[in-house]
């Protein structure tokens, strides 16, 4: 029987995965970890299950180059612009600070300048890969925190390029040479933008051409050869495969086709991009982790506290709150998956030794699978450092607020924005408080009173006049700083209505059992909107649609807090929703009751029930017309009674009325 030693590989590599992977993600961590520990079972220091190692790393190559597609692709100046502050100051900050405090610290131990600027890469870059997870399942993308890392994390994706092609010309040349390095990377930046304007012209013709034959075999086999291509080209003259992958995703990537070739390139990337991870676990030496334990943990101390502080200090020079700036530090503390790439660079150049090889692979792995503990733990980390160092988190430029029986709304986003306009022109005095400074300068100019402040913090509230304060309005998305602050303020001040946004039902009861009078779930509401948008669109008299609105928000509320409603209650609301139904009905010319009476007409006899409640004539109401009031062409019927009553007498109505 023909033997596929690969095949066998690459079954027992997926079997030992997806195991591995079932049982940490269980316990709350992230897929790529057991990936890492999938690699480092099979690998050689392991079981030694796998025995064509050297192929299975070219099929993650094929991995890393599919994932710089796809990060190409994802990235456009328009996404750069919404989060420049944060990308351009934080991440540039980010970078220079930890790359200069490495590559110095490494130059006082006595390394050469070369590898000395290699380290500063390899602990500048923090994981893309395992922060934004975390933050996509935690709903905290769009949060004031989430926005800081995916900024920053995104000006290291992209400044990776160029540390690519540093390590390249460093390894070529064998030496830092400042004057060859800058003119390789200017050749090397040309024959860039050389391949960006080449792709960028060519492969939107390719697309259309086989976008108009509507074969998704050929689109996406045109997708793969691009990528392979574009990558194919770079390093043949001299550059990297995932340079190539990362300009043919940028180049496209404006597109009206970038959407779809994401959508069918995902499947592929995560499918090689896992053959990475394990491969990268399958490179690390147990032994030498076990032999040098004590040196690399220390390490990895050094490192995650020299990232994190770096991060707050950059998160206090970008005017966050203390305790946001914590929760982003200690969130990219670890060293990314990129930094992988750079460290098989210097192996593959010989930059570094095998003992530097194996101390940064183990640091690395260690500082990413500590990650998700850290990324849950960080909020109250921050909390408690704040509590201990006894931070007075005070409005900026503002003394304390003297008003009373307002409202205080936090978060300037759409939310905020609208409920503010709206108070604004109806006379209600309000206060809006934002972490973000840009929002607060543009509540002012809007003609708000507004404060810069984290209202998690009780003496923030305190200056805003919370005790005396009407209601509380929190649409924000930071779910963190909305239970922090639902619990401060309901204790400042227990009479306060305190109104809450949440996007999911799950989180209702703690909200309530923190001190939250209303919460309303994003989830929720869209379900009602939908439904009511679906009636009208049936001509459902508006009334009947608020009355099931209110019965769905009673009784739905009710069920997602565990609460259920009695019986008579359901009893009394239906019988509502049958007894007040309304509907009008126009008298055109060609109607036969035209010059009848009502007594004659007796509308309520034929349909059992159904009463006019009013004629209008001229754009004048009758009100309960007396029997001898005599119909006229060109009036309207406003009729009353239950949805069976209503339609006998609009089946009645349409026979002596046709409108033909």
């Amino acid at each position: 029987m023909e033997s596929i030693p690969l095949l066998q590989d690459l079954v027992i590599l997926m079997a030992v995965s997806v195991v591995i992977s079932i049982v940490l993600t269980r316990i709350g961590i992230p897929t790529i970890v057991g990936f890492f520990v999938a690699g480092v079972v099979i690998g050689p220091s392991g079981f030694g299950l796998v025995t064509s190692s050297h192929t299975i790393e070219t099929l993650a190559q094929i991995g890393v180059v599919l994932l710089l597609f796809t990060i190409g692709l994802e990235f456009s100046i328009t996404r750069m612009l919404k989060i420049r502050r944060e990308a351009m100051l934080g991440g540039g900050l980010q970078l220079g600070i930890t790359i200069a405090f490495v590559l110095f610290f490494s130059l006082y131990l006595g390394q050469p300048i070369e590898i000395a600027l290699l380290l500063g890469f390899v602990v500048s870059l923090s994981s893309s890969a395992i922060v934004l997870k975390l933050l996509i399942d935690r709903d905290e993308v769009n949060s004031s925190h989430g926005k800081l890392s995916v900024g920053i994390l995104l000006f290291q994706d992209i400044c990776m390029v160029l540390m690519v092609l540093v390590i390249q010309g460093i390894g070529t040349q064998g030496e830092l040479d400042f004057l060859v390095m800058a003119k390789e990377i200017g050749i090397a930046l040309l024959a860039i933008a050389a391949i960006v304007v080449t792709v960028a012209f060519l492969v939107p013709r390719l697309f259309n051409l086989v976008v108009k034959l509507r074969n998704r075999e050929v689109f996406i086999l045109t997708i793969v050869l691009v990528c392979l291509g574009t990558a194919w080209l770079t390093s043949s003259i001299g550059l990297s495969l995932a340079l190539g992958a990362f300009i043919a995703g940028l180049a496209i990537s404006e597109s009206e086709y970038s959407n779809q070739i994401v959508a069918e390139v995902l499947p592929f990337r995560d499918t090689f991009s896992s053959l990475f991870f394990v491969s990268i676990g399958m490179l690390l030496n147990i032994e030498f982790l076990f032999g040098h334990l004590l040196e690399v943990m220390l390490i990895v101390l050094g490192i995650v506290s020299l990232k994190a502080l770096v991060v707050i200090g950059i998160g206090q020079v970008l005017k966050y709150p203390l305790r946001l700036s914590i929760i982003v530090g200690l969130n990219l503390a670890q060293i990314g998956e990129f930094s992988f790439i750079l460290i098989m660079m210097g192996e593959e150049f010989n930059l570094i030794s095998n003992e530097l090889y194996q101390m940064l692979l183990a640091v690395a792995l260690i500082t990413m699978t500590l990650t998700p503990f850290v990324f849950q733990l960080s909020p109250n980390i921050a909390a408690f450092i704040s509590r201990k160092l006894g931070l007075k988190m005070s409005l900026l430029g503002e003394s304390r607020v003297s008003t009373e029986n307002h409202v205080i709304i936090v978060g300037y986003g759409l939310s905020g924005k609208n409920l503010a306009r709206v108070l604004k022109s109806t006379g209600i005095n309000h206060i809006v408080i934002d972490i973000n400074s840009e929002r607060i300068k543009q509540a002012k100019r809007d003609g708000h009173k507004a404060y810069f402040g984290d209202s998690s913090h009780p003496e923030v509230l305190r200056r805003l006049g919370v005790k005396k304060a009407k209601m509380l309005v929190l649409a924000i998305t930071d779910a963190v700083s909305t239970r922090r602050t639902v619990k401060n303020a309901s204790e400042l001040n227990p009479l306060l209505t305190i109104v809450v946004r949440t996007r999911y039902t799950e989180d209702l009861e703690e909200l309530y059992s923190l001190g939250a009078s209303q919460v309303v779930t994003e989830e929720f509401e869209t379900s009602v909107e939908i439904f009511a948008r679906v009636l009208k669109e049936y001509n459902t008299p508006g009334n009947i649609i608020q009355n099931q609105i209110d019965l769905v928000r009673q009784e739905g509320y009710a069920m997602l807090r565990g609460q259920s409603l009695s019986a008579d209650r359901l009893a009394r609301l239906a019988s509502i929703l049958d007894t007040s139904v309304m509907d009008t009905f126009f008298v055109n010319p060609e109607c036969s009751v035209a010059g009848m009476k009502l007594s004659e007409l007796d509308l309520r006899k034929i349909t059992g029930g159904v009463s006019v409640m009013a004629i209008i004539r001229e754009g004048k109401a009758t009100t309960n017309p007396r029997g001898d009031f005599e119909v006229a062409t060109g009036d309207m019927f406003v009729l009353i009674g239950s949805h069976a009553e209503l339609h006998k007498a609009m089946e009645f109505l349409k026979e002596v009325c046709p409108t033909e």
